[in-house]
């Protein structure tokens, strides 16, 4: 699904989920973090982009506080399931909470070459029950073995979540036309010092991906 770039948002949609895109809308955890929903029309601009709503839809302070908590709780999940930590009570409420709010999904056909399949379909019109599936995502993610395939991007301030869908289960970076070309620059810059005698220099925070 293509995404498009919002100028000054900088979304990023190498998370491989849903829920892992939204958790990316705070950039650079590493490094304190850099919030790019700071205000409530910056939460529907990324429903929007994101394809959860038909078109940008209102949103009252209180929704957006809601959804970073929301967002917050899905990532502490993550990083439980990631370090094999127990996952945090207050997390598994707040995820709860959405969970019972959900709409129910429509049955729905779709065909594969002529063949039928069954499918769950929900089309979200508004805030909430756009938010309601990102919760229904994230639990459906924590909550079976595909936590197993979430990672951390160990790339320098980086720290962006994605699902690891590569062969063997080897994929390091959140890109590798972002931190991953970084790193192999500073291992080819570390090289070349070490074969100068130099010291190598320190790296460069990284520009926007």
């Amino acid at each position: 699904m293509a995404k498009e770039t919002v100028q000054d948002r900088q979304w990023v949609w190498y998370g491989g989920r849903l829920s892992t895109d939204f958790v990316n809308t705070c950039r650079y955890r590493f490094a304190g973090g850099r919030e790019l929903l700071k205000a409530p029309d910056d939460l529907a601009a990324w429903l929007r982009t994101a394809e959860l709503t038909p078109a940008e839809v209102h949103i009252t302070p209180s929704e957006l506080d809601a959804a970073l908590e929301l967002r917050e709780a899905v990532d502490a999940g993550m990083q439980a399931a990631i370090t094999a930590e127990p996952t945090p009570q207050d997390a598994v409420r707040v995820l709860n909470s959405w969970l019972e709010r959900s709409p129910a999904p429509r049955p729905h056909l779709v065909l594969h070459s002529g063949v039928p399949a069954l499918e769950q379909r929900l089309d979200p019109q508004d805030a909430h029950s756009a938010l309601c599936r990102v919760a229904v995502d994230a639990a459906e993610l924590l909550g079976t073995d595909a936590r197993r395939t979430l990672r951390i991007c160990p790339g320098t301030h980086c720290s962006a979540r994605f699902v690891d869908k590569s062969p063997g289960g080897r994929r390091r970076w959140c890109s590798m036309t972002g931190c991953g070309n970084r790193a192999k620059a500073a291992q080819h810059r570390q090289r070349q010092t070490a074969g100068s005698g130099r010291h190598p220099s320190s790296e460069p925070p990284p520009t926007p991906l």
